[in-house]
């Protein structure tokens, strides 16, 4: 089933809505600068090194035990845990196989954190402010929202998933407004649409999208979570959740390296997996745990009914959509278009497992904007994988 799921309601934003006028900021009453600057001194916590990155970002490294997702009342007693109990299984690939398909995947901006502390991206007012216009877009997993199309490989729901895992071709798509966004990502969710407990992670296109939440113009890895049945959950570290364990990537960061069409192929290793020992929900980004979600956030997350891989785009109304992944429609050449490769799963084996056609179903919702290809296993190189993507345009609703 398509879940509703609502990522982005940042209730840390409670200015008007008068706080844009021909893209500058318009001004703001008193009350509301102050409430504002509130809201900066929680978000931000003192660090104990600041770091400016090569894309503006100013990244501070925030003392472990003292980073924003403690300011959670649900976390209040929560005992950090540094590394999952698991292991990961590590995905091989000798060079000659994937100089043959593939150029390096490598691409995310790190920072060099003291030990003992985690990186996090400064917020600046007018973050606060913008941020706002993302509440307007409520559905990353549903087509039941106007102007919101998919293509995904989706698991069968009903099942009773532990893991997700895949390698995502990144792109940087061109975007045309602050209203559009256009990315690719995995997800896991349990529950009914109603109430759905999800997680998500990948790369969104912040091009014209959202200068003013990133700072710049770049593909941005992301993460998400969202629990409808409290009406809790956010983008990124714009409220309090995710716990973060790594010094080194920092959440919201720009992607280095992207794709070209029939050119060189970048991209991202993500998993999303539940830990065993301690139901926290961990997310790994290049062979690094960056750290989990708790499972004290969620109101039903012991396990995942439903998860995916997905391509998706939104835009208002009336508007032409943007490009999905390269812009182009799958032609069963991975030069061409999106791909996601050494795409896996867990149930309760704990093992990965392939997804296997009638373990899932693929789905589109207007095929002439943006198709999927899936062929199922392909080669060692690219193991199960799917090619996905198309130019948007004039799509319907």
């Amino acid at each position: 089933m398509i879940i509703n799921i609502l990522l982005i309601s940042l209730s840390l934003c409670l200015v008007t809505n008068n706080y844009i006028v021909d893209g500058r900021m318009a001004s703001i009453s008193q009350g509301e600068n102050l409430e504002l600057e509130k809201q900066l001194k929680l978000i931000n916590k003192p660090p104990t090194k600041t770091i400016q990155t090569s894309f503006g970002h100013i990244v501070d490294c925030i003392d472990i035990n003292k980073q924003l997702a403690f300011d959670n009342p649900l976390l209040k007693n929560h005992k950090i845990q540094l590394q999952p109990s698991f292991q990961v299984a590590r995905t091989t690939i000798n060079e000659g196989q994937r100089s043959a398909r593939l150029s390096s995947s490598i691409g995310i901006e790190k920072v060099s954190c003291p030990r003992g502390t985690v990186p996090a991206r400064r917020r600046k007012k007018d973050d606060l402010i913008h941020a706002k216009q993302l509440s307007k877009i409520t559905g990353m997993l549903t087509k039941d929202i106007p102007g919101s199309y998919g293509a995904a490989v989706k698991l069968n729901p009903g099942g009773t998933y532990y893991g997700i895992k895949g390698i995502i071709d990144t792109y940087n798509p061109i975007v045309a407004s602050k209203e559009q966004m256009t990315g690719a990502f995995i997800y896991l969710s349990n529950g009914p649409p109603d109430v759905a407990n999800s997680i998500i992670t990948g790369w969104q296109d912040t091009d014209e999208v959202y200068p003013e939440i990133h700072g710049d113009i770049k593909t941005h890895f992301f993460i998400a979570w969202a629990d409808k049945n409290t009406s809790a959950g956010c983008y990124n570290l714009q409220c309090p959740g995710f716990v973060q364990t790594d010094k080194s990537i920092y959440i919201d960061s720009p992607v280095i390296n992207t794709s070209t069409y029939d050119g060189p192929q970048f991209d991202i290793s993500l998993s999303i997996y539940l830990d065993p020992t301690t139901n926290n929900w961990w997310v790994r980004l290049q062979e690094t745990d960056l750290g989990y979600f708790p499972a004290a956030l969620f109101s039903d997350m012991s396990s995942a009914n439903e998860g995916g891989w997905y391509g998706k785009t939104m835009t208002v109304v009336g508007n032409p959509s943007p490009p999905m992944g390269s812009g182009h429609l799958p032609d069963n050449n991975i030069r061409h278009s999106c791909y996601i490769r050494q795409m896996a799963f867990q149930d309760q084996s704990r093992g990965d497992i392939g997804p296997e056609f009638q373990l899932v179903s693929i789905y589109r919702d207007n095929p002439s904007c943006y198709d999927v290809q899936y062929d199922g296993y392909e080669d060692k190189s690219l193991g199960y994988a799917m090619l996905f993507g198309g130019p948007g345009g004039y799509c319907g609703n």
